[in-house]
């Protein structure tokens, strides 16, 4: 049992109705989440298959920069073939001995002609090219292996061409289709490419643009981006007679103009210019609350038909659906650029670190104009999604580490998305804004761990308690890897001790089954001079008890009255006092008193009997009768509906064993 003494300095007037009304529930299907899950749990084929943070997986080697002299002129006519030759040039650095590598390289999408630079010889089979090389290398040395391949006439789901489009999409493992690499999301490596294109078409790359140049016909477009891309958001994105409009962000810490270009097709040019001023604000609000955009350049390409649904964050160029400029999914791709660009996963068990955190960035950019409750309702609708369409599993299952689970499991909407959101807003409810946003700002900027790096769940975990100043472990483990959530079925019940003391007690109980989720508790206590108060508290066992002594007589208490755990159903129960039966007929209190909708009242018999007990105006006019009959010893407890009697005093009376008793209640609406 926990204990309390508390007293009550202040008055919190806090309206239940407006609370009511400021935490209704926006649309989970209208949100940038619900579209960025969507898209990537209905990818034209399934492409699951058999700088690093403190704790993201090892590699004998370590890829640094894949440089591409791509050529890609045939592709944006009819009959709009899949074919294309690229000499690629990869250089990785050994972490530990050896005089072979392998890479990912699809076996029915890419044809290897020849390997040169430290490469020797080859072989492909099995999804997997082994490349020998010319000596021995030791940890520390830096190679380059180059491979001359042609992709084929295949539409594999990661390289689509069509209708004068040509563009990659590759989450989770889909780089491998279209070039051989290292294709697990903790390598992260430089990119270089050099693309040619006929003269009509624009082509768009991460990184900046360093030139552009024709030759004829021809157009050399020539990319590269210095900061380290996961394999799954390289991109190439390109259409004949593309649209675009470059708009400009000033950096603040230098003042440096970054570009953010817009591809488009048929969109009004207005709408594009009213997106990309939106963007700049939204850029604005990111780099406060995470740290400086991080990337040289920003971009958003819309795309055609075969990209389908929502987007997809390419780091400095997102892919979105055709037409799809809609704020919310402009807003979750962009938080993308910190949590999944900037800092990449570790492993896919990791992949809730980027949906959750874009997911509840949406609902932060409301914040940004709507305020709390902006976000709020965001937060709850997020809530709703979960719990309407939970299939039953973990946010973090360490098994996807090794293993990539099917895209629908990995991108669940339900759960990587919204019940991943939840999570982090329950961390800041548990430490509070100015911890919270504390702890999301240097885990953004650690620059020696994370940023321009990967992080796994351990590592977040670590960093969130280090800069808390407790472990959070104790929160974060139980919530990511259990599945579901907690069910209540809390119970509380108020004692008189003397003239001056009150006790609130309150039992937390959790009905799930085989599991415990470890939470900060609030309730709430009004009092009978109408003063009021809320209370937080560590629930860290099941069927844990808690009392809070006060100086006053309590008269109403809700549980998590804001609420603010999210991840929650569950009732809270009015439990009859402990010694406070008696073997003789008794009339207690009844609670909550002021009533507003639903009042109940507790009575003890000592016998069993023919019991009524009646409710009565001020003028001594019966109301109703809310019960009459035959009753058995014991406690009993009568619950009244009071939404349709009007504001006043009234009075409830028992008749037991030839004796009457009588109390008086308040209504109040």
């Amino acid at each position: 049992m926990k204990h309390f003494i508390l007293f009550i300095a202040t008055i919190l007037a806090i309206n239940c109705m407006s609370l009511t009304a400021a935490f209704g529930q926006e649309n989970f299907e209208e949100s940038g989440a619900w579209y960025c899950s969507q898209k990537k749990m209905h990818k034209a084929s399934d492409r699951n298959y058999p700088l690093l943070g403190p704790n993201s997986p090892q590699h004998s080697f370590d890829v640094l920069q894949y440089a591409m002299n791509i050529d890609l002129f045939d592709n944006f006519d009819a009959p709009y073939p899949h074919d294309f030759t690229n000499n690629l040039i990869v250089k990785f650095e050994v972490d530990s001995t050896l005089n072979a590598i392998q890479l990912d390289a699809f076996s029915t999408s890419i044809q290897i002609n020849s390997v040169g630079l430290a490469a020797t010889s080859f072989t492909h089979s099995n999804n997997i090219v082994d490349i020998m090389l010319d000596q021995t290398y030791n940890p520390g040395d830096i190679v380059e292996v180059s491979i001359d391949y042609q992709h084929l006439d295949v539409d594999d789901g990661a390289f689509f061409a069509g209708g004068g489009f040509v563009f990659t999409d590759c989450e989770p493992e889909g780089a491998r289709r279209w070039f051989p690499c290292w294709d697990k999301p903790y390598d992260k490596a430089a990119l270089e490419v050099t693309a040619l294109v006929p003269a009509s078409v624009r082509l768009g790359s991460n990184g900046a643009l360093i030139d552009s140049t024709f030759v004829g016909d021809s157009l050399y477009y020539h990319w590269k981006s210095d900061n380290p891309i996961a394999t799954y958001i390289m991109v190439l994105t390109a259409r004949k007679n593309y649209n675009i409009y470059i708009h400009y962000w000033e950096r603040p810490s230098d003042q440096e103009m970054i570009p953010f270009r817009y591809y488009f097709n048929n969109e009004d040019p207005e709408l594009i210019v009213e997106k990309a001023e939106l963007a700049n604000d939204m850029c604005d609000w990111f780099s406060t609350g995470y740290g400086e955009y991080p990337f040289e350049k920003n971009g958003f390409a819309t795309l055609n038909n075969e990209f389908v649904w929502g987007g997809m964050e390419n780091q400095t160029l997102t892919s979105l659906c055709p037409g799809c400029w809609h704020e919310s999914l402009v807003a979750h791709e962009f938080a993308h650029q910190w949590f999944g660009d900037m800092i990449s996963p570790g492993t896919w068990a990791d992949l809730w670190l980027n949906e959750g955190f874009a997911t509840w960035s949406e609902a932060y950019w409301i914040e940004s104009s709507g305020g709390y409750t902006g976000y709020k309702n965001r937060i709850n609708a997020n809530a709703s999604a979960y719990k309407n369409g939970n299939p039953g599993w973990p946010i973090y299952n360490p098994e996807w580490a090794d293993e990539t689970p099917p895209k629908n499991i990995l991108f669940n909407g339900a759960i990587t998305y919204a019940k991943a959101c939840c999570v982090i807003h329950q961390f800041r409810y548990i430490v509070g804004d100015e911890l919270f946003f504390e702890a999301i700002y240097e885990y953004a900027n650690d620059e020696e761990n994370f940023k321009h790096k990967t992080v796994v769940t351990e590592d977040f975990v670590d960093k969130m308690s280090e800069v808390v100043g407790e472990n959070m472990g104790w929160y974060f483990y139980p919530w990511l890897e259990q599945a579901n959530h907690p069910i209540y079925r809390n119970e509380y019940y108020f004692e008189k001790i003397s003239d001056e003391v009150w006790e609130v007690n309150f039992l937390a109980t959790q009905i799930q089954n085989d599991s415990f989720f470890p939470m900060e508790l609030n309730i709430y206590v009004a009092f009978n001079d109408f003063s009021d108060t809320s209370i937080r508290f560590r629930n860290m066992e099941n069927e844990e008890e808690f009392v809070f002594d006060f100086e006053k007589e309590p008269l109403f208490l809700a549980f998590d009255l804001p609420n603010e755990i999210v991840l929650k159903s569950g009732t809270l129960i009015l439990s009859t006092p402990k010694g406070s039966m008696s073997s003789e007929t008794e009339l207690l209190l009844n609670m909550p008193n002021p009533a507003s909708t639903q009042t109940t009242i507790l009575y003890n018999l000592a016998q069993n009997g023919m019991t009524t007990l009646e409710l009565f105006d001020l003028t001594g006019q019966r109301v109703k009768t809310i019960w009459e009959g035959q009753q058995t010893a014991g406690s009993q407890r009568a619950s009244v509906e009071t939404a349709d009697l009007e504001t006043g005093v009234y009075f409830y009376a028992l008749k037991a064993e030839g004796r009457s008793f009588v109390k008086k209640m308040v209504v109040q609406h």
